[in-house]
């Protein structure tokens, strides 16, 4: 399960990687300074890209790579906590919306209703 493209849950980082690139912070830069750390950082960059479809495909294509196959390495992306999100706010002078889009997946089943209709 994909924290980034889980079936409920769907976080893009893209915007975040656009802004890093408009005010010319690197991937080196990043690990130099220690801005942003390198796990995190690679979760975000999974976790990005023009649409849903893209996220799905850096995921999949990780996934099946033969040296990740061969070596048991499965994407199964993470959480990123509020905190970090806060600092790379900090950082950047924005806020979180700038940096991510968020999408909940909305399951009716999971609704108050349908969980609890029955409850007294």
């Amino acid at each position: 399960m994909y924290i980034c493209m889980e079936k409920m849950l769907m976080i893009n980082y893209n915007k975040l990687m656009q802004k890093l690139k408009d005010k010319g912070i690197t991937t080196y830069i990043i690990r130099q300074k220690g801005l942003i750390p390198q796990g995190i950082l690679t979760k975000m960059k999974m976790c990005s890209g023009d649409s849903w479809e893209d996220i799905e495909n850096n995921i999949k294509e990780y996934n099946e790579k033969p040296e990740n196959v061969e070596k048991g390495r499965v994407f199964a992306g993470g959480d990123v906590s509020t905190k970090t999100i806060e600092d790379i706010c900090q950082l950047l002078q924005c806020q979180p919306q700038d940096l991510i889009e968020w999408k909940v997946d909305l399951k009716p089943e999971l609704s108050y209703e349908n969980r609890y209709k029955n409850a007294k």
